[in-house]
């Protein structure tokens, strides 16, 4: 296992912050400082990390929260604002799988894994994100289909997805819009685009695992079949 996936693995940090302490000379292997990010790490191997020792690679935990308004998607805040990571009961150092904006509610993975969540929030991945919209403005049909040829943010980026009216309901026009990249703020940006303003925001479900069954706030850890489906998304990853 190259050295900046071994210490995503064993939880240090993402694997950019990884390669970050590697280069700043912060790795320290059988007594040498190492500088290699693809050095093949053995079993033997006696790691030190920014003066911590290594000494095993925990196992694998990834859990699906339903996130509660007000809360924030970082692993660390100086402002101490609620965290998802504190809805996780675990000793492990966790990161969040991509973010959710404050006022988003929804599914949202956490991982002791950072290089599985550094893979999975990878544009290349094309993980599979569907969220519930709502909106005071109506769209028109012409306008709110362009999206799946993609649909310029902007005047930069360019979005690709589907959008699907679920009508008129309580409080405004009620939308389903599914995605694959997760550009920053991707699905107000795309909403904006198309002249509406989003004023209710929850995400369904992450590469198909639902947080919907779930209570506000609750957490689950993954089974099985989860965990092997977003493996194999974030190993296809690896591949490109």
């Amino acid at each position: 296992m190259r050295l900046n996936k071994f210490l995503a693995r064993a939880g240090i940090a993402s694997r950019r912050k990884c390669d970050q302490l590697i280069e700043a000379g912060k790795v320290i292997i059988n007594g040498r400082v190492t500088l290699e990010f693809n050095y093949q790490v053995d079993s033997n191997d006696i790691i030190i990390c920014d003066g911590v020792p290594i000494e095993t690679i925990p196992k694998r935990r990834i859990y699906i929260v339903n996130k509660l308004k007000g809360y924030i998607s970082t692993s660390s805040d100086p402002s101490g604002r609620k965290k998802v990571i504190d809805l996780v009961r675990s000793n492990d150092r966790l990161f969040t799988v991509g973010r959710l904006d404050r006022d988003t509610t929804g599914a949202i993975l956490v991982t002791n894994d950072g290089q599985l969540a550094n893979n999975l929030m990878h544009p290349r991945s094309q993980v599979e994100k569907i969220y519930f919209v709502r909106t005071k403005t109506d769209i028109p049909y012409a306008k709110y289909t362009m999206l799946t040829n993609g649909l310029q943010l902007d005047g930069k980026a360019i979005a690709h997805g589907k959008i699907k009216r679920l009508g008129k309901k309580v409080g405004g026009i009620h939308w389903n819009i599914m995605l694959h990249e997760g550009k920053y703020h991707e699905v107000k940006r795309i909403f904006k685009a198309l002249g509406a303003t989003v004023n209710k925001l929850h995400r369904y479900s992450f590469a198909g695992i639902t947080a919907d069954d779930m209570h506000p706030g609750e957490c689950r850890e993954l089974n099985k079949n989860e965990i092997h489906r977003l493996i194999k998304i974030s190993e296809k990853h690896e591949k490109n």
